[in-house]
């Protein structure tokens, strides 16, 4: 495994103020180019502004430390985020969904859904350390991560941004549906090469060693691989909802979000057969199987109950005005 893919020298102050200056021109070239398509609104402006704030006290954190480690799990997570976020945009657009709007909301998920996994695993795994330790979070990474706490807390903080917003609600979760399962797929080849949520013992062909973990091999040689499981089913997902969401996209508004959490609820309590069982996890069905079954549960009346709504624009678009 590869937990650590590069590890960097930390930029100087002149190396820090170029890229700020790139990042400065670079956003400055993104506001002219939204000038020419129209008035500029105050959201890109603050967009911009807030991008740069960021930016700064990112690079400013980067030169405290001694050194810059890449770590597979977070470039594995931004690189999900940012190709869910641009299938979503895909769709966004016979949804009548900003392109702005959809990137914006999906800084808010991403944020509400590390706080809600980072929780629910400390709920449920007591005395696992501290919610928000820097230098760890530095040196190793985010930490434990539950994954049904993470769709909470996106479910959540994706929610408050629709209705603060006054956005279309399910027309919007329809949009993101295909791109958190994307995201999804691309994030567990991060925990694959991090080394963590490995399956139980099994001696096949295409059992894996995880020399990271030594607690799980004083007692057995190989396991399942069950983070490529669960990439291959997220891929298998997002290209299942990709199909579904052509022509009418299964007619209301909302169906396509339903959709993803059937499938997400049967592919984790599928993989927990598979996966190795969390501390205390000596019940018929886990904690995790258990929560699965109520999502699908509640997206099965959800499916049935959602307002009707189209799920696509179905207003014909203008035909050219004949030639005289």
């Amino acid at each position: 495994m590869r937990s650590v893919l590069l590890q960097l020298p930390p930029p100087s102050l002149a190396v820090g103020l170029l890229i700020f200056v790139a990042l400065a021109v670079g956003m400055g070239v993104w506001l002219v180019l939204q000038k020419r398509r129209g008035p500029l609104t105050a959201d890109q402006f603050t967009t911009a502004v807030v991008s740069l704030v960021v930016a700064a006290v990112v690079l400013f954190i980067l030169s405290r430390m001694n050194s810059i480690r890449i770590n597979a799990y977070g470039t594995m997570l931004m690189l999900g985020f940012i190709a869910g976020i641009t299938a979503a945009i895909r769709l966004g657009r016979r949804r009548g969904v900003a392109a702005d709007r959809l990137i914006d909301l999906g800084l808010w998920v991403l944020v509400g859904a590390l706080v809600g996994a980072r929780a629910m695993y400390l709920i449920l795994t007591p005395g696992s350390g501290p919610f928000l330790d820097v230098q760890t979070v530095l040196n190793q990474g985010l930490g434990g991560l539950s994954f049904h706490g993470g769709l909470l807390g996106g479910l959540l903080a994706g929610s408050a941004y629709i209705f603060f917003m006054k956005l279309p609600y399910w027309r919007v979760t329809d949009c993101l549906a295909p791109g958190i399962a994307l995201g999804y797929a691309i994030t567990r080849i991060g925990c694959f090469l991090n080394g963590c949520c490995f399956g139980k013992a099994a001696n096949l062909p295409w059992a894996m060693k995880f020399p990271d973990s030594p607690e799980l091999f004083a007692r057995v040689n190989t396991v399942h691989p069950t983070q490529l499981y669960a990439s291959a089913m997220g891929f298998a997902m997002f290209g299942i909802l990709l199909l579904l969401s052509r022509g009418k996209g299964l007619g209301r508004a909302g169906r396509l979000f339903m959709t993803f959490l059937m499938l997400e609820g049967v592919e984790r309590f599928v993989m927990e057969i598979f996966r190795f069982p969390a501390p205390g996890d000596n019940a018929l069905f886990t904690l995790a199987q258990k929560a699965s079954v109520a999502i699908i549960i509640l997206a099965v009346l959800g499916w049935m109950w959602l307002p009707k709504r189209p799920a696509v624009d179905e207003t014909p678009a203008p035909r050219p005005a004949a030639a005289k």
